[in-house]
Parts: C-alpha cells; structure tokens; sequence
C-alpha cells in the first residue's frame, strides 16, 4: 500500500479480509444503522447495493458521467437537500477507479471537491478501489482520496482477487483512527487463511509488477476487441464506454429496444451480459447493459459481440409500436 499510494501508514491501519466484498461488508456494517442515508453513483455494483440494501440504508443515487464519475454540482445539491431535511448521510461511497459498472474515473478536481463536500456537511467517503490496478494506459490515474484527505474521513478498499484470480479471495481495507478500531469491533471470524496471505505476499515480493503488465496487457486486448466489433456494428445505433482500465464496459441501447427480447437473442446465441437496471439505485429499467470481458478468450470476442450486436438490432421496436406504448 505505501509503494502504491506513496503513503507511510502504521502496519495496524491495514486489515486483510476475504476479498474486497468482506471488507465492504464490514465497513458499511459498521456506519449503517437501519434508515441511515448513504450516498452513491447512479449506478455502482450490485453487489454494493445489496450490502446495503441488507443493512437497510436508505440509497440517494447521484447523477454521474461515464468519464469523470460523479457529478460534484449534483452532489452538493444532494447534500444541501437532505440537510434542510434535518438528515446527514453516513457515508458516501464511490469507486474512483474504473468504476463498475461504467468504467468511470473520478477526477483529480471532483476528489478534491468530494471531500471538501464531505468535511463541510461532515460524513465519511468510502473509496473502493478495487479494480485500480487494472489499467491498460500508461497515464497513471489521480491520487486516492485517502491519500488526498486532509481531515480523516476516508475508509479506503481494494483487493487482490483482481489481479491474481477470482478464488484468491485476498482484500484489504485501510483506516486511521478511529474508524479502524470501530470496524474491527464488528468483525466476529477467525481472519482471513494465513497461508493464502503468505502465498500472496510471497508472489509480490517477486512477481507483483512484471504479473500486473502481463495481466493489464492480456485484458486490454480483450477490451479493444469487445470496442472495435461494437464499432463495426452498431455505431449508429448505441453509445458505449471506452474503459482505459476494469473489467467493464457499459452500453447505452435505444429506447426503442425490447429488452427482453435482445436477453432472449443473445442467450440463444450463448452470449451473456448484465441488464443495467440490476447496478441502478433505486433498481429502475434502464435501456443499458454491462459487459464483462475479462474472463472471455480473446479470439472468442468477435464472434460474440457481434452476435449480440445483431441481437441488438432484431431487439429494436418499430417507431408505431413504440407510440403505442408496446
């Protein structure tokens, strides 16, 4: 973490956990109390919204771009809004580096501007980096709100699980005082496996960095194979993201497309993706979709996606039915 963030921590602020899904459940469970308010993208992982939705918080989605993450004017108004109502968010949450599900960065002036929001109307950030060392440019992404915070309000997330494979099962989450201490208040397991921390450690020491540009190049390729079939197919049909990192990329379809209908095609196809409405707040129908391409094999991708894309297209609605509301 210090090469990483190029920040001297004291080892006892830093705590492994099973993947970054323990981590989060132990942060959220430790400043959530039931009808609490928690701020959020409009879309974030629906893993995250379960959690919460588990310890039930009461979910304000925030508008955003798929650029540069969430939108600051829209938070303050967000924050203002709920003051005048007498009710200060517990947190707020944000995946600031290629975000799932959009891809989105969260810019250098939004993290600053997030957290001089988070100091004036006094919650904490929970920043999720998790897949932050999946990056396929050599343009380094802004410093973490962690290491910009000035006035300890950020809980920082990440994980291993990544870089190494899905079954490593290997987060972390890291936390000053006295955040740290109340955290590990709520953890009741026996920790995480200390020989798959050893194993873990062990690789990095050797492997981490010549590991990551093998990985980061195999994923990359994969992601500009998912782009240049979308290209070729249906540029003028849809919008997408152009993730420059993750394991995600997001389509906007046209609002006349039926969307059980284009799940129906493509898994006659065999091609499968993520309905957007499942990474919404609220769970609202959205006409987008995510697309996972990490696992696939790279000569795979082409076929696929243009079987969806033909699927997209069969799965649009004609201008009459879609006046008649069908």
């Amino acid at each position: 973490f210090e090469r990483r963030e190029g920040i001297p921590l004291p080892i006892d602020n830093i705590s492994i956990t099973s993947g970054s899904m323990q981590a989060l459940e132990l942060v959220l469970g430790t400043f959530i109390n039931p009808g609490d308010t928690v701020l959020t993208e409009e879309y974030t992982y629906s893993g995250t919204l379960g959690i919460m939705r588990h310890f039930e918080a009461n979910i304000e989605g925030v508008s955003m771009d798929y650029t540069d993450g969430m939108d600051m004017d829209a938070l303050a108004s967000k924050l203002k809004a709920l003051k005048q109502k007498n009710i200060r968010p517990s947190l707020i949450y944000t995946t600031s580096n290629h975000q799932n599900p959009t891809g989105a960065i969260l810019s250098l002036e939004r993290r600053k501007r997030m957290l001089a929001l988070a100091e004036e109307y006094d919650t904490l950030v929970v920043e999720d980096d998790c897949y932050g060392d999946i990056d396929f440019t050599s343009t380094p992404t802004p410093d973490s709100l962690f290491k910009l915070d000035t006035s300890n309000r950020v809980i920082f997330i990440a994980t291993f699980s990544k870089i190494l494979g899905a079954g490593v099962r290997q987060g972390y989450f890291v936390a000053r005082q006295p955040y740290y201490g109340q955290i590990h208040q709520n953890r009741w397991d026996g920790g995480t496996s200390a020989l798959a921390s050893a194993i873990v450690a062990e690789f990095f020491t050797e492997h981490l960095e010549a590991h990551l540009v093998k990985t980061n190049a195999a994923v990359g390729a994969k992601c500009r194979a998912v782009v240049d079939t979308l290209d070729a197919h249906v540029s003028d049909l849809c919008t997408w993201t152009r993730p420059r990192g993750g394991l995600f990329l997001w389509i906007d379809l046209p609002e006349t497309t039926d969307m059980q209908k284009l799940q129906q095609l493509a898994s006659e196809k065999g091609v499968g993706y993520s309905n957007g409405s499942a990474f919404h707040y609220a769970n609202a129908p959205v006409k987008s979709i995510r697309l996972a391409y990490a696992y696939c094999h790279v000569d795979d991708i082409p076929e696929g996606i243009t079987y969806l894309c033909e699927a997209i297209r069969a799965a649009q609605s004609s201008a009459a039915d879609v006046a008649a509301g069908d």
